[in-house]
């Protein structure tokens, strides 16, 4: 049976998911951790992790260096992340960081425990909330991101948040001005700093004014 990580800063949600899969994948070995040190450390056991699932404000807001070493620690786990709410582009902010697939939050039991299984089993999961979005090939969107590309560049909200990183507002800031969640800021951060190939937000400001001349 598979060993599962949940990492989440909500002890609350990492019981109760703890709960229904012990409840319902019985044999599975789970480990929760609240903080990004505590997963690391849970990578580097011995014993082999099939699914990772990580709250979305665990992830630093902005660096590509401990996202790095969380996949490379992961090996060849699967990963989940948490998200508050979904979309089409987060979906696709999500493969293009590494992740198979996100949840939203405040699923249901029935759609996270599909979600697990769906992952477990080497496809891609989107929730209910953004299809009829069809998925992508498994293989094609982990390439793109191992290789730090996105063909197709970046999406609407990928310019949105990139034109409020070039005037300088913080990730609070660009939450309240696109009405959505400061976690989901730092994701689509997080893949706006992937796509452009650059280090930092810092980088990624320097060239907002050039990469969206004329696109919004």
């Amino acid at each position: 049976m598979p060993r599962i990580i949940i990492a989440d800063e909500q002890r609350l949600f990492r019981a109760g998911l703890r709960k229904v899969l012990e409840e319902h994948l019985r044999g599975s070995v789970i480990v929760d951790v609240s903080n990004p040190l505590e997963l690391i450390k849970g990578l580097q056991s011995p014993f082999k992790t099939d699914l990772v699932i990580v709250g979305s404000r665990l992830l630093p807001a902005g660096d590509p260096t401990y996202l790095g070493a969380l996949k490379r620690e992961a090996g060849a786990a699967r990963l989940l992340l948490v998200v508050p709410q979904a979309s089409a582009d987060l979906f696709q902010d999500a493969l293009s960081l590494g992740f198979h697939g996100l949840v939203v939050r405040r699923q249901r039991e029935d759609e996270m425990l599909m979600a697990v299984r769906t992952i477990l089993e080497g496809r891609l999961y989107a929730p209910s909330a953004i299809l009829p979005v069809k998925p992508p090939d498994p293989a094609a969107p982990i390439r793109q991101a191992e290789r730090g590309e996105r063909s197709f560049g970046l999406t609407l909200r990928q310019r949105e948040v990139l034109a409020l990183i070039g005037k300088g507002l913080s990730n609070r800031e660009i939450a309240v001005a696109l009405s959505i969640a400061e976690a989901t800021v730092k994701i689509h951060v997080s893949a706006v700093i992937r796509v452009l190939g650059v280090r930092n937000r810092t980088e990624a400001a320097l060239l907002a004014p050039t990469m969206l001349k004329g696109k919004i």
